[in-house]
């Protein structure tokens, strides 16, 4: 008798297990699953510019009624109508050309509502007739054409705008790759910038097929860290053997042994010109004759717009080299001669074999010339870099 009564208990669980764990569709229970229930397939079909006719199907049967509700564009959800429950089609007339519609369908019986379907209608024809279609007409009239206005507003013009985004600009994109000229205030030869182990920022321009630092050279550490020397007097400054600065008057000048020390003053991807890489600059500009000119920076001390003594012979810098009149430091005479009246630019190219003499340019403020010479190493010159 023990035993009958534990079998009976046990069938008596497993059946009432079954039971809580399978699922409630039950459209009357309620706990039954609301989206078990629920219509499906639900279908919305444009019959002409006033009806929208929607279709749905529904498996089970035990249910009441259908609830209908739509949405106009981005608002609320309400209800626009009730069928009875052996109806699956409803037609809208209450609505509005040019408006996105939402529909919702769901299903009620007295205790419970089912989850709903979802579908949106475009309420509008395209150009081409098409209920909520994608073709429209172009600046010309034509349906699906292509034809399009330009930046000027001309259909079918040809007005572009330029690189800058200026409609009929004239910035344009140069060889370095950047958008310059017109308004977007970078001169047309600008090629960036270019980053020393100090960090001083130059500007770099395009000249021929050279690019070359529109700044004079501010560096006051080798390209490896080690410190440059500096603050030494006249004498001692002319009778050095080693490379050094000196920071006084219109810009930072150098030895020639800091031009050529292996530790390399130039910024990595830079390096001081040689004496050919600046023949080759000088020629682009037209020669000798006429090359100072357009690399002197304009304006005078006299004007009060410039930095150099009247009468800046032949200024134009339209190569954007903005070339300074430094002058140069010698020691013996005089810490810095021509400051204001000479800008000299040492090249890394020794003259001699004794290292005594390098190769050299210099622009002057009484005429347009650049000037081919060779100086004594321990004069302080200006340096501008180039890329390798």
């Amino acid at each position: 008798m023990k035993k009958r009564l534990q079998f009976i208990l046990i069938i008596a669980g497993v059946l009432f297990t079954t039971c809580e764990d399978r699922e409630r569709s039950n459209p009357v229970d309620p706990n039954a699953d609301p989206d078990a229930w629920a219509p499906s397939n639900l279908q919305a079909e444009v019959i002409d510019d006033s009806q929208i006719k929607l279709t749905w199907a529904q498996e089970d049967g035990r249910i009441s009624r259908f609830r209908i509700s739509r949405k106009a564009g981005s608002g609320s959800f309400a209800q626009i109508a009730e069928v009875d429950s052996d109806v699956t089609e409803y037609t809208d007339t209450s609505l509005a050309l040019g408006t996105d519609y939402t529909y919702r369908v769901s299903a009620f019986t007295a205790l419970n509502e089912s989850g709903h379907i979802e579908t949106i209608v475009y309420f509008w024809q395209d150009c081409d007739g098409e209920w909520g279609g994608s073709a429209v007409e172009d600046c010309a009239g034509e349906c699906n054409g292509s034809a399009k206005e330009d930046c000027a507003g001309e259909c079918n013009g040809t007005t572009v705008e330029d690189c800058n985004g200026d409609c009929d600009g004239t910035a344009f994109e140069n060889e370095c790759d950047y958008c310059v000229g017109g308004n977007t205030g970078l001169v047309e030869n600008y090629c960036g910038t270019v980053t020393d182990v100090d960090g001083f920022v130059y500007e770099a321009i395009i000249i021929g097929n050279q690019v070359w630092m529109a700044e004079n050279l501010e560096v006051t550490h080798y390209r490896n860290g080690d410190a440059i020397p500096t603050g030494y007097g006249g004498n001692t400054w002319h009778d050095l053997s080693i490379g050094a600065y000196s920071s006084g008057g219109y810009a930072t000048v150098y030895n020639w042994y800091a031009v050529y020390d292996s530790r390399n003053i130039a910024p990595e991807g830079w390096h001081v010109p040689t004496d050919g890489e600046w023949q080759i600059l000088v020629d682009y500009l037209g020669g000798s004759g006429v090359a100072g000119g357009k690399m002197k920076a304009t304006g005078t001390i006299e004007g009060g717009d410039g930095l150099w003594y009247a009468p800046n012979e032949g200024a134009t810098n339209e190569s954007d080299f903005t070339a300074l009149p430094a002058g140069r430091r010698e020691g013996y005479f005089q810490d810095y001669y021509h400051s204001g009246l000479i800008g000299y630019f040492w090249s890394s190219t020794e003259y001699n074999s004794n290292f005594s003499w390098a190769w050299a340019r210099a622009m002057q403020y009484d005429d347009s010339e650049v000037w081919h010479f060779y100086s004594t190493v321990s004069y302080g010159l200006s340096v501008r870099c180039v890329r390798d």
